[in-house]
């Protein structure tokens, strides 16, 4: 019986279309991931796989990302094939073999990220160029994600959300550092002045503390999302209801009258935003029995009493009136009367809200957002375009005119500062000259001359700063623009016209300081507000440097700058700090609030003083840090007391603005740990014990942070409800001015300029607060 021949089939191995993972494991694609995270394990790798029918991988996208735990694993890696790269990611770390006192050393400090090329598999890498191609070619700088900033998303928890930090990748042959350009967190990008950027510099104490311990290992998580809620509950409480209804209900004439005098001794005495004759004039008619102002004037004074009650007293006892003033304010900022209200006032009023939204603290829009928005509009109106061009007007409104946009310009600059965004703005997109030195009682009079330069107005301080703005416009846009790449020439260029710019500022103030023909002069006040703003641009210059100064002596004069312009802010709002004089310093420590006005606008709201004093803190704990890593020898280096003296204090410092009325608790929390780990490495503790003090001081902070928040929050629930914003204006006696409290005025009759249809027709109304 003849058989049909066997057919032996030979099937094809066929090749899987995704990574192979390990059963009953599951990996959450970060890098480092959960498992390894867990299992302490010495690499992860995580590696782009493609489809075996598509093409080869550009160079780009071959890179396996290899996080290290310690850099003497980093080496071995950077010496090794990739597919020993790829093999370590399952070899256990051994704890007896790590190296927590210095888990990354200054060299590895910010190339914790080893980038394994997979070039030899692919088609279109660099070694199939032609040798004419890659000679003619010049060298490229890009900015790209770099997955270095997994140490902070590690524990994303505690940070608010994965830090990504784009680093700028210079050519192999380049001597330059390759630095971080820009930041990434949640949905928001961020330049290089955003305080966010410091965290760079803790990265290796937070790698060996291993900072996701804080999640895994202790109560710290659970007690900040108790916390969370409670700073909801508080919040809630100071909150009122959106639409706000502006009234006309304000404070009793002896509170409004103090807090006036706050608001011109801080912000009107640095930036112009008010005619002061006229402004108290109308104020004081808003008192007269039976006075029934326009809403137009009552919304600009209640956002001035909203500043003034930033620095009114210690405990800002009237946060949540500011709150409710403000919200007032932008509810009537929201009606649709545009071109009703293109005026003076109406800008005045804009200038107003934003700083208040600032440091009061109200959320919404990004106040950079808003600071655009309120360019545009002066622009539309006219202001970036000097009288002289425009048809003739008064000196009032001639002066009011470049007042109001030098403080636009000075809003602009500030807002990019503080939120790392750009500029967007040039010199040549405005030719408006700087205001003169005219006191304002003398706009009154036509024909009147301005005073000389040396002689004292109150627009002195305000022309003063205008003539750096060129200085620091240059530097925003060095750091914060999009292409932003320039090099460590270009800035040592930036820092010697920024300091050349300062040291005119200086002499200018200098000269005009209690002149003998003047009973008064600049207000030591105003003085200090000055120099913070301009060492916050000098310190904002030299950040980015300080991690490479580790390494190389050519950028240890930007270290230096840097923490010397860190130490001047943090004195400027710490008065009673121990690096001051002797002769400066306030005795009493524990109440270093007590009749400084700045010391409270950087306490008690979270506008820019604070965030620039927080971000002069960090930058000095990360100098001392960096010194004790960098201690070697027979003998101790002398030790830098001062600085650690400015740590203590800002631990201080946070939980002091926690019982002002800050509700967010992280940075309490990270100057409590950062203090933990820098008095462990000076008390020489073995390098095992210093995760056990990380942990520990996070949970006392925490635990010491939400009894405060309950506290807080018990307030408003003791009788069961919160207290009503009626019983909160009673407290401080409010005045009646419109018969119903709830009874809203249609402002048609009442709005400022009602008639004018014309965009320029504003330039010529002299009635004008």
């Amino acid at each position: 019986m003849n058989q049909a021949p066997k057919t032996l089939v030979v099937r094809g191995e066929r090749r899987r279309r995704r990574p192979a993972m390990k059963r009953k494991l599951r990996c959450n694609r970060e890098r480092p991931c959960s498992n390894c995270i867990r299992s302490k394990t010495e690499t992860c790798v995580y590696e782009t796989h493609h489809l075996g029918d598509q093409p080869g991988p550009s160079p780009a996208q071959s890179q396996v990302g290899v996080f290290f735990l310690d850099s003497q694993a980093q080496t071995q890696a950077q010496s090794s094939s990739p597919n020993d790269a790829l093999k370590a990611s399952s070899t256990s770390l051994n704890p007896s073999s790590r190296n927590p006192i210095s888990p990354l050393t200054p060299k590895s400090q910010d190339e914790s990220i080893a980038n394994v090329s997979l070039s030899g598999t692919s088609n279109a890498g660099p070694s199939n160029r032609k040798p004419s191609q890659v000679a003619t070619e010049p060298p490229q700088r890009s900015i790209d994600a770099s997955p270095d900033s997994d140490f902070l998303a590690r524990a994303s928890h505690i940070t608010g959300g994965a830090i990504h930090f784009h680093r700028e990748n210079n050519p192999v042959d380049s001597a330059s550092p390759s630095l971080i350009r820009s930041v990434t967190h949640k949905k928001r990008f961020f330049g290089q002045t955003h305080w966010i950027n410091v965290f760079q510099m803790f990265k290796g104490m937070f790698v060996m503390n291993e900072i996701h311990n804080l999640e895994t290992k202790s109560n710290v998580y659970p007690l900040l999302l108790k916390c969370k809620s409670l700073g909801r509950i508080i919040k809630a409480n100071r909150t009122p209801a959106w639409p706000t209804i502006p009234t006309r209900e304000l404070p009793k004439k002896e509170v409004c009258d103090k807090l006036i005098d706050c608001y011109l001794e801080t912000t009107e005495s640095v930036y112009r935003i008010l005619h002061l004759p006229t402004f108290k004039r109308d104020y004081e008619e808003l008192w007269e029995p039976g006075a029934y102002p326009d809403m137009a004037f009552i919304v600009l004074v209640k956002l001035v009493l909203a500043m003034g009650a930033m620095s009114y007293d210690d405990e800002f006892s009237l946060r949540p009136l500011a709150i409710r003033w403000v919200y007032e304010a932008q509810t009537w900022a929201a009606e649709p009367e545009f071109k009703a209200r293109l005026g003076i006032q109406f800008i005045q009023t804009q200038i107003l809200l934003l700083l208040a939204r600032e440091h009061v603290g109200v959320s919404g829009d990004s106040v950079w957002v808003t600071a655009g928005e309120l360019v545009r509009r002066a622009m539309h109106m006219g202001l970036h375009r000097d009288p002289h061009h425009l048809p003739k007007r008064s000196l009032f409104a001639t002066e009011m005119h470049r007042r109001l946009w030098n403080t636009i310009i000075e809003m602009l600059l500030r807002s990019s500062l503080t939120s790392g965004g750009p500029p967007l703005i040039s010199l040549d997109d405005f030719d408006t000259e700087p205001p003169g030195n005219f006191d304002d009682e003398q706009l009154m009079t036509e024909g009147a001359v301005q005073k000389p330069d040396n002689e004292y107005t109150s627009m002195s301080i305000a022309i003063a700063l205008r003539r750096t703005i060129s200085a620091r416009l240059t530097v925003l846009r060095f750091l914060n623009d999009l292409n932003s790449c320039g090099t460590y020439e270009r800035t040592l260029e930036l820092d010697a016209e920024l300091r050349s710019a300062y040291k005119t500022l200086c002499q200018t103030l200098t000269r005009i300081k209690s002149p003998p023909s003047q009973a008064s002069g600049p207000s030591g006040l105003a003085l200090r507000i000055v120099d913070f703003v301009m060492q916050r641009y000098i310190s904002a210059l030299h950040t980015p440097y300080l991690i490479p100064a580790l390494r190389q002596t050519k950028y240890a004069v930007s270290r230096k700058l840097a923490i010397e312009a860190a130490l001047k802010t943090w004195s400027a709002v710490y008065p009673s700090s121990a690096i001051m004089a002797p002769h400066h310093r306030r005795e009493d420590a524990s109440a270093f609030l007590n009749g400084d006005a700045l010391s409270r606008l950087a306490c008690c709201g979270p506008g820019f003083f604070r965030i620039a004093s927080l971000q002069a803190s960090l930058l000095i704990s990360a100098e001392l840090d960096n010194q004790l890593r960098e201690e070697q020898g027979l003998v101790p280096l002398p030790f830098r007391a001062d600085l650690m003296s400015v740590i203590h204090e800002a631990k201080e410092w946070c939980l002091r603005s926690i019982e002002v009325g800050e509700t967010n608790v992280k940075g309490y929390l990270v100057s409590s740990v950062i203090l933990a780990h820098l008095e462990g490495l000076m008390r020489g503790l073995d390098p095992q014990e210093l995760p056990p003090l990380f942990l520990k001081a996070a949970e006392e902070s925490v635990e010491k942070s939400l009894e405060i928040l309950e506290e807080k929050a018990g307030l408003g629930h003791g009788q069961g409800r919160a207290v009503d914003a009626r019983e909160e204006m009673d407290m401080v006696g409010i005045r009646p001015q419109s018969p119903d409290w709830d009874f809203l005025v249609s402002d048609a009759l009442f709005a400022y300029n009602a008639g004018m249809v014309e965009p320029m027709n504003w330039m010529f109304s002299e009635n004008v607060r």
